[in-house]
């Protein structure tokens, strides 16, 4: 077999073996991202909804 073909099979073989495992890493790193982005927006909120009144104001 040529070293090209030897090359290929083994980075084939590689891929098989090792990919679900880098696609699960992947997706376990996007949803800690994910996690991470979510908390830190929480930490700006202010706690008052965009639409409430100020205090002592009613609606007409």
């Amino acid at each position: 077999m040529s070293d090209l073909g030897y090359n290929v099979v083994l980075l084939v073989l590689a891929l098989r073996v090792l990919g679900p495992d880098a696609l699960r890493l992947l997706r376990r790193l996007l949803g800690a991202g994910v996690r991470i982005g979510a908390a830190a927006l929480a930490e700006h909120r202010t706690g008052q909804p965009a639409n409430a009144l100020p205090v002592g104001r009613e609606e007409a």
